[in-house]
């Protein structure tokens, strides 16, 4: 298994806006995701949105059958097992990513303004391994994360926190 490293996915915007609410706790991929658990994920909200939005630590991968990924997480994919069925139609084997520690990135980052920071810059179709040290992950750790009793700033695999700010959200 890999190390533990930093990731971008591609989400729907609707889906951030679960995984930020603490809906979804669970990404669905109908592939597997080869990385570790503790491996940073930083997703990135597709169009119309097309933000840099959240951040999170994998705690589990599990692939499975869809049947056994429904029956284990149905009540933290955040859609209906109409949608689950459609997703998943003709795969015999997909993959779930159990989140936590999520965070939100405040503020947001454009996709204009990735692309003005980082050259040849492109949202990833399906996952994108970042450089530890790579413009992409120094970027977005600049940035302040918002916390709330429910999301908390990611560990790091090392354990050790970035140097940057954290503010709290009022809510």
């Amino acid at each position: 298994m890999p190390e533990p490293a930093d990731i971008l996915i591609s989400v729907a915007d609707v889906y951030v806006t679960q995984i930020l609410n603490g809906l979804k706790t669970v990404e669905l991929r109908r592939r597997t995701l080869r990385i570790s658990p503790g491996t940073r994920i930083w997703i990135y909200a597709k169009s119309p949105r097309s933000h840099v939005q959240a951040v999170a630590i994998a705690d589990q991968i599990v692939t499975a059958p869809p049947e056994d990924i429904w029956r284990d997480f149905k009540n933290r994919v955040g859609i209906s097992f109409d949608e689950f069925t459609k997703y998943f139609d003709g795969t015999a084997r997909g993959c779930a990513v159990l989140l936590k520690q999520i965070g939100r990135i405040d503020p947001e980052i454009p996709l204009n303004e990735l692309r003005q920071r980082i050259k040849h810059f492109h949202p990833p179709q399906f996952f994108k391994k970042l450089k530890a040290e790579g413009p992409e992950v120094e970027f977005f750790k600049s940035r302040t994360l918002s916390t709330s009793s429910q999301a908390r700033l990611p560990k790091p695999p090392d354990g050790v926190y970035p140097a940057f700010a954290l503010r709290s959200r009022v809510r």
